[in-house]
């Protein structure tokens, strides 16, 4: 009778054990780091509170990856069970010449941008499987924004517009941000994904929309490819503006632990 409670009590726990090691895995914190290299076009409006003309770029995708001087994003995501942290960052700075109609001339204004763009978000797991994922995103975006314009022409300007002129101005803000994120892996490495976010708060509307595409190297790494779109209208008062969306391919390397 001895031997047979025994063995009923050591039958429960080889049988609890891959449940009780589920477990624990469910409620274990993972991570993932993803830094890209974002070859990121800008086009849209600026202005300076300072100066009465607006700026309007729009120009090729090749012209205006030749006109980037910097472009980079990246990603850290905590997980544990159905809830986690999303951070994401965003950086591109741009050089160009831009022609603006003033009086029937085109007035040559050297524009001067440099835009960084920071996400803190929560996410509630919506579908947990082992193959597919779909997050809930709400969370908060932080952007700054520095503009530099500068021209000088030889004739003079009909006022108010100055004949010539330098000047640089800066703004911060801060937007609500909500959205879905999801991926759906194919079981040879292969995976895709992407999110859609969208919010407004001090700007008028900023989206957010990537899609990718990966192959998983190994259980720590894998290479991703994906295609961003990021854009804010944001507009103050006294006659700042930033009107602009940046978009482009981006090339990274997902480490997760």
């Amino acid at each position: 009778m001895a031997i047979t409670w025994r063995v009923r009590v050591l039958a429960g726990l080889v049988c609890s054990a891959p449940m009780l090691a589920q477990a624990q895995a469910a409620d274990a914190w993972t991570f993932r780091l993803t830094p890209y290299v974002w070859g990121s076009s800008t086009e849209g409006s600026f202005a300076h509170a300072r100066l009465p003309v607006t700026v309007y770029t729009s120009k090729s995708f090749r012209d205006s990856l030749e006109e980037l001087d910097a472009g980079a994003m990246g990603a850290f995501e905590a997980r544990r069970g159905r809830h986690g942290l999303l951070l994401d960052g965003q950086f591109a700075k741009l050089s160009t010449t831009v022609q603006v109609p003033v009086a029937g001339a085109a007035l040559p204004v050297r524009l001067k941008t440099r835009t960084t763009s920071g996400l803190l978000a929560w996410r509630y797991g919506l579908v947990e499987r082992d193959a597919t994922h779909l997050d809930l995103i709400a969370g908060v975006r932080v952007w700054s924004a520095r503009v530099r314009l500068a021209y000088a022409v030889p004739v003079p300007t009909p006022p108010p517009v100055p004949q010539q002129y330098s000047g640089e101005q800066s703004h911060r803000w801060v937007d609500a941000q909500v959205g879905v994120k999801g991926r759906h892996g194919f079981g040879n490495g292969v995976f895709v994904g992407g999110w859609v976010l969208a919010g407004t708060g001090e700007s008028d509307l900023s989206t957010d929309l990537m899609l990718l595409a990966g192959y998983d190297i190994n259980e720590r790494f894998a290479v991703i490819a994906g295609y961003r779109r990021l854009s804010t209208d944001f507009e103050t008062g006294g006659g700042f503006r930033f009107d602009t969306t940046m978009q482009g391919p981006g090339l990274g390397l997902e480490y997760r632990f």
